[in-house]
């Protein structure tokens, strides 16, 4: 098409300059010939090329609207807010302070406690030889001033008495008599009742014990009869 186009303009040019040397001619002899241009248009559709008419040159009148291209409008603006994220709320751990450790309670087994509270040893020493005796108790061997305690509650009496020196005897709730000897000391003088674990003298080594190690000679007289073997009640017990 363009090639059309660039061969008609030059061929009208060409007629163009034709007829305007053929227009001075004429007036230099004196002749005036007006050119009509729909004859050189007519010119120029018959030299023209198969395809390229008078229509491939459009009159000005005739050309079509000029064709405006929209601008693309503006890319739309987005603002994206950081995400706001408040900090975990951790409460402090809440610790209660541990409760305090309650007293010692008196050792007990077999329903008695321990008759001697603090370190204490002891052997099974039933019927073993005495001074014109067998012996009818346990020796429970403890430091100076351990305190010993009732083993049940029951009546204390509190007395010295020969080769026992300072003795205890308790008379159980239980019915059962338990007797302890050669205390350094009394303690809850005035006897009556008393509750288990309660203290009742220190242990030493008073009456025939005197000069020896410090124990406590403990029997047990079930009824208020004879005396028992004290060692199970004992081992039980402690």
């Amino acid at each position: 098409m363009r090639r059309q186009l660039r061969f008609t303009t030059l061929l009208l040019g060409t007629i163009a300059i034709v007829i305007a040397t053929a227009g001075l001619a004429a007036g230099a002899a004196g002749q005036t010939h007006p050119v009509d241009l729909r004859d050189v248009r007519r010119l120029a559709a018959r030299h023209a090329p198969d395809g390229a008419r008078d229509a491939d040159v459009p009159r000005p009148d005739q050309r079509p609207p000029a064709v405006t291209t929209p601008s693309p409008p503006p890319p739309p603006t987005t603002t994206t807010a950081p995400p706001t994220t408040a900090p975990p709320t951790t409460a402090p751990p809440t610790t209660a302070p541990p409760p305090p450790a309650p007293a010692a309670a008196p050792r007990a087994g077999g329903g008695l406690v321990c008759p001697v509270q603090g370190p204490v040893s002891f052997v099974d020493s039933w019927g073993a030889a005495r001074a014109g005796h067998g012996h009818i108790g346990v020796d429970m061997m403890a430091g100076y001033g351990t305190p010993t305690v009732a083993p049940i509650g029951g009546t204390l009496e509190q007395r010295e008495i020969s080769g026992g020196g300072l003795t205890w005897f308790l008379h159980g709730d239980d019915g059962t008599t338990y007797i302890g000897m050669h205390l350094s000391s009394f303690a809850h003088q005035g006897g009556g009742w008393v509750a288990a674990g309660t203290v009742i003298g220190y242990v030493g080594n008073t009456g025939n014990a005197a000069g020896g190690a410090t124990h406590l000679h403990f029997e047990v007289h079930p009824g208020g009869g004879a005396a028992v073997n004290p060692y199970p009640y004992a081992a039980a017990a402690c």
